[in-house]
């Protein structure tokens, strides 16, 4: 039998409760943040009523440019050294929030490209959201392999950098 003391349990208590707390400011904020894009592309430029009322090939081309601006971001936010620790739970923050930017922005396309087809084909929708899933889920490998194989690059690079200014100041 193994013992806990209370100490223990309300230290594991409040380490899940913070677990919880920051998981549910992620999601938070990044909603807020897609809102705000959702508002500033959807409704004010195309003059929709949201990304499920504009077309699939706007939401593609939503999705398509998120996907690319939103990687950028996200690996110079990692890239910056952060010396304080706020800066650097804000910095997570950021690319938590891009990521899950980045996947919702593609179920917008998956689902507006959906009913699109329903309309033209009659197409079990099951199956329909099984093909935009594969489709989403090689896309987004592809993406994210190539985003780590550039910081394995650009890692290396600078640690040649550092190096190199380690033999000229000695």
């Amino acid at each position: 039998l193994v013992t806990h003391s209370v100490k223990s349990i309300a230290d594991d208590i409040e380490k899940a409760g913070r677990s919880v707390t920051t998981s549910a400011l992620h999601f938070v904020y990044a909603w807020a943040q897609l809102d705000t894009l959702n508002a500033l592309f959807f409704t004010y430029l195309l003059g929709c009523d949201g990304p499920t009322t504009c077309g699939y090939q706007s939401n593609f081309y939503f999705a398509f440019v998120a996907t690319f601006a939103f990687a950028r971001a996200a690996a110079m936010l990692k890239m910056q050294r952060r010396l304080t620790r706020w800066n650097r739970h804000s910095a997570a923050l950021m690319v938590k929030a891009l990521s899950l930017n980045t996947g919702w922005a593609w179920a917008n396309f998956c689902k507006t490209a959906i009913d699109e087809a329903a309309t033209h084909v009659p197409i079990d929708p099951l199956r329909s959201y099984l093909l935009c899933t594969a489709f989403a889920w090689m896309g987004i490998t592809f993406l994210h392999r190539s985003l780590e194989v550039e910081l394995r690059a650009w890692d290396r690079h600078c640690r040649g950098e550092a190096e190199s200014c380690e033999l000229i100041l000695r």
